[in-house]
């Protein structure tokens, strides 16, 4: 009977090292001090149960954002580094991230775009799947330009993941010209 006690204690404090986030809504424009948004785009030909994010701020984000199909995410986080530990695909599988590709930084007071997250899983009722980090910046740009023009007026948009890319710094000077 204690051992069970154990465990159930166990599953509890587990259960609530990482807070569920869900996307902002184009009214939410006030970044809070020392704090920037992150935006990913998932796309999955599968429903996703969780991914889950290590940093300053423990996040996890849950199915209603990673829905099969094509879906953009954006949140607010404390500025930091993280690292996208691993991938819950459904109640049975996940995918553990090899860490120094999925580490991206949060710089406070912009828009962090750190790419599109593809996840291809060929059957159901297996744990093989395939995912890479993908950067399509024009597409976050064009996204963020329909679905959150507020926050874009108000904050910069840089990139935040793997690799260099000038595209957001490029496209700021063309639409000044």
């Amino acid at each position: 009977m204690n051992r069970l006690k154990a465990v159930a204690l166990l599953i509890l404090l587990l259960s609530g090292c990482a807070t569920q986030v869900t996307s902002i809504k184009d009214g939410q424009t006030q970044l809070a001090k020392a704090k920037g948004y992150l935006l990913l785009s998932v796309e999955t030909n599968r429903d996703l149960k969780t991914i889950y994010i290590n940093g300053p701020q423990n996040i996890s984000l849950g199915s209603k954002d990673i829905r099969a199909g094509s879906n953009y995410i954006l949140v607010e986080l404390e500025a930091g580094s993280y690292t996208f530990e691993r991938i819950q695909l459904d109640r049975y599988w996940y995918m553990k991230l090899d860490e120094e590709y999925w580490q991206v930084t949060i710089e406070q007071g912009k828009i962090n775009y750190i790419g599109h997250l593809e996840l291809v899983r060929p059957r159901y009722w297996s744990g093989v799947s395939r995912v890479e980090l993908v950067n399509r910046s024009s597409e976050a740009l064009e996204y963020l330009e329909e679905s959150y023009p507020v926050v874009l007026s108000n904050y910069p948009i840089t990139n935040s993941g793997p690799g260099e890319d000038d595209f957001f710094d490029i496209a700021a000077s063309l639409k000044k010209d």
